[in-house]
């Protein structure tokens, strides 16, 4: 008989990832921009400014001044919005829309982290609305994403009561490695953007 004995005294270890034009080559809210057009929640000239602002997210770089502009547009764009229509929407559209811009790198190395035995964590700037959907898709084991206050009626208010961005992102490393057990100097981050070298440097690994 073979006997297997599991060493659980090894801390845990993750993988953390951003998911805007790292994981997907594109802004995971604004892709769903027609969606919401053709679902009724945003005009014509909203998602006429979404695309546009799709532009430049793509060929300009996420400094911070442009996190900022993007995050108070969003805010009031989604004001008013019924939550669980948003989800519906994001669940009807998600593998037409996502699918096509995930990056085959990636794919490949949440896969190679999972083999290894580790957690994939994706913290997004972008809506919990629309990252835990894509991070299911993706297989990740934990999301953390912004989250925006509902309201009484169920639709969201335009506050946001959590900004999962720059040191923020760090912070909620700091408290994932308390909660789960994960040792910090095992582990992996990943990102595009200089915004979120906080999050990169929660952790001593450096990243392949």
């Amino acid at each position: 008989m073979l006997w297997v004995v599991e060493n659980h005294s090894l801390p845990r270890t993750a993988a953390f990832f951003d998911l805007d034009k790292t994981v997907i080559a594109k802004s995971s809210t604004l892709t769903f921009g027609k969606s919401f057009y053709q679902g009724g929640l945003i005009n014509r000239r909203a998602a006429l400014r979404t695309a546009y602002a799709q532009f430049v997210f793509l060929t300009g770089g996420a400094d911070h001044d442009q996190m900022e502009r993007m995050r108070k547009y969003l805010s009031a764009l989604c004001r008013g919005w019924n939550v669980q229509q948003v989800r519906e929407i994001v669940a009807e559209t998600l593998h037409d829309l996502i699918d096509p811009i995930i990056y085959d790198e990636a794919a490949s190395l949440i896969e190679e982290h999972h083999s290894a035995g580790r957690d994939v964590v994706i913290v997004s700037t972008s809506g919990a609305e629309v990252v835990e959907p894509i991070g299911e898709l993706l297989g990740a084991d934990r999301v953390v994403a912004t989250r925006m206050v509902v309201g009484d009626d169920g639709c969201f208010t335009g506050e946001v009561e959590y900004y999962a961005y720059g040191p923020t992102k760090a912070e909620a490393i700091r408290e994932l490695a308390q909660s789960e057990g994960y040792d910090l100097d095992r582990c992996f981050a990943y990102s595009d953007s200089a915004t979120d070298v906080p999050m990169l440097e929660s952790r001593a690994t450096p990243t392949p």
